[in-house]
C-alpha cells in the first residue's frame, strides 16, 4: 500500500502543470509553464534580430498562429500574427482580433535575443490556439538576423510538442 501511495504521488508530480518543459533545435530554446489559465514561454535564440514560435496542426505555415518577438530600442515586443499563406502573415490586430498576449519582456545581449510572454490558455479568438495542457501540436521555430518582422527567418524549423 505504501509502495503504491508513493507511485501515485510521483505520478501526480511528474504530471503537474506546473512543471517546466522545453525544445531545442537548431541553437533555438523554447520553455513553456502553465500556471493558472495562463502558459509562460522563453523563447532563446543566437540572434539579435527576432525569434518566432508558432503552433499549427500540422507542420504547414498556413494556418499557424505565431508569436513573434523581438528588442525595439531596448524594450521586448511581442506581436500575435496568422498565416495566410507560407510568407503571408499578419497581425491579428490587423484581422480584427484582440491581442491576447501579456508579461512582455525580454533582452538582447552578445547576439543572442531572449524573449518571454504569457497567453491565456484558452483561445480568446478564432487566430489564437487552445494551448491547456497536454495540447499537441506542430511547433515552428524560427529566427532572423534582422528586427523587421517582414525579413525572411534565417532558421526555422519545426518540432511536435505536447504542451
Amino acid at each position: 500500500m505504501k509502495i503504491l501511495f508513493m507511485m501515485l504521488c510521483l505520478i501526480n508530480f511528474l504530471d503537474n502543470d506546473s512543471l517546466e518543459k522545453e525544445v531545442s533545435k537548431n541553437q533555438m530554446t523554447v520553455s513553456w509553464e502553465h500556471k493558472e489559465e495562463r502558459i509562460h514561454f522563453k523563447m532563446t535564440a543566437p540572434t539579435s534580430g527576432w525569434v518566432t514560435i508558432g503552433f499549427n496542426t500540422t507542420a504547414s505555415m498556413s494556418g499557424a498562429y505565431l508569436l513573434m518577438g523581438r528588442m525595439v530600442n531596448g524594450k521586448a515586443e511581442l506581436v500575435e500574427h496568422y498565416t495566410i499563406s507560407p510568407g503571408n502573415y499578419k497581425p491579428i490586430t490587423s484581422l480584427g482580433a484582440n491581442a491576447a498576449v501579456q508579461n512582455v519582456n525580454g533582452s538582447e545581449s552578445n547576439k543572442q535575443t531572449t524573449i518571454q510572454f504569457s497567453l491565456p490558455v484558452e483561445g480568446t479568438n478564432k487566430y489564437a490556439r487552445q494551448l491547456k495542457s497536454g495540447s499537441e501540436y506542430a511547433m515552428t521555430l524560427a529566427y532572423s538576423r534582422e528586427d523587421d518582422f517582414q525579413h525572411h527567418s534565417m532558421m526555422r524549423t519545426s518540432v511536435n510538442v505536447k504542451l
